[in-house]
């Protein structure tokens, strides 16, 4: 993988804008709805997006020196439950200003970690992993909710 700052912002970026693009395109009221297989709506699976990115900041924060953040297994059902109920009661202002902010601290966060932390292969597969590659779980369901929303206009 390249390891310059900005090609692996760019790689976030660039999958990023997948999801952007597909809530951007409906109206806020179809965006609020559960309409997706969880029983989520496209709202909640963002604001879920971002608490995983807030957290990923927080570890690439720590992790300046050691691996050791990254290294911890979470409880993966138990966190993504905890962020849902956190958030749930969030309106839709709340949930994009925060997908943003979550979004630009994350770049922040990968732009302040030293250059050989950057480099090394755990930490590039940890960004991967709380980044593009979780951002492409959730782009198929997605896409199918975009599909049949726009079909229905």
């Amino acid at each position: 993988m390249e390891t310059s700052t900005e090609a692996i912002i760019d790689r976030i970026e660039s999958s990023y804008a997948g999801l952007v693009r597909l809530y951007r395109s409906v109206p806020v009221t179809k965006v609020e709805e559960a309409a997706l297989p969880n029983g989520w709506s496209v709202k909640d699976t963002l604001a879920h997006i971002a608490a995983w990115e807030w957290r990923c900041v927080s570890l690439l924060d720590a992790s300046h020196h050691t691996d050791a953040p990254f290294e911890a297994q979470p409880d993966v059902d138990a966190m993504n439950h905890q962020f849902y109920e956190e958030r749930k009661e969030w309106g839709w202002e709340e949930v994009e200003n925060d997908f943003r902010e979550a979004h630009q601290a994350l770049h922040e966060a990968i732009r302040r970690l030293p250059a050989q932390r950057l480099k090394d292969s755990f930490i590039q597969e940890s960004i991967a992993g709380e980044t593009w590659e979780h951002y492409a779980e959730h782009l198929p369901e997605l896409q199918e909710w975009h599909k049949r929303v726009a079909s229905n206009r």
